[in-house]
């Protein structure tokens, strides 16, 4: 194998596990958590993140929350212990429902396309989404409403 077809291959199978990691994270189940706000503020304990599976926890990247005071759900995305963001699943383009897909965020309508942090990566959608302020305690994390 001369070096060119050795660089050719190598990026191939890279490319490969680029997309079989997409893959199988978005296999990944997200967990559901319907609650009600109690003065504009939703408690969400932070063991909704931890995942337990034949006797070994993992993280999760994000939840959802739903609540019958918004139209759409909240994606709760965990970035460390100390660092949330909360975003509604409103496409800011025309109002559908977003797909979660990991990290990125689909509109199935028009196809925009926003990050964890509900920044634009790709239009026709040319405003970031809604968001929320997220604090939190050694039991909870809330999300501020108004």
């Amino acid at each position: 194998m001369d070096r060119k077809e050795f660089i050719k291959t190598c990026g191939f199978a890279c490319l490969g596990m680029v997309g079989i990691t997409s893959i199988l994270e978005s296999c990944v189940s997200t967990k559901l958590i319907n609650t009600t706000s109690t003065n504009n503020l939703l408690t969400v304990a932070r063991t909704e993140f931890i995942e337990v599976k034949k006797d070994k926890s993992k993280t999760r990247r994000h939840i959802l929350v739903k609540t019958s005071e918004l139209n759409f759900p909240i994606v709760v995305y965990r970035f460390s212990d100390s660092e949330f963001s909360a975003l509604l699943l409103e496409c800011s383009h025309q109002g559908s429902e977003l797909n979660v897909n990991g990290d990125l965020l689909t509109c199935p309508a028009h196809g925009s396309e926003f990050s964890n942090k509900g920044e634009i990566i790709q239009g026709p959608a040319d405003k970031i989404l809604t968001s929320y302020i997220v604090s939190s305690d050694i039991n909870n994390i809330y999300i501020h409403l108004a």
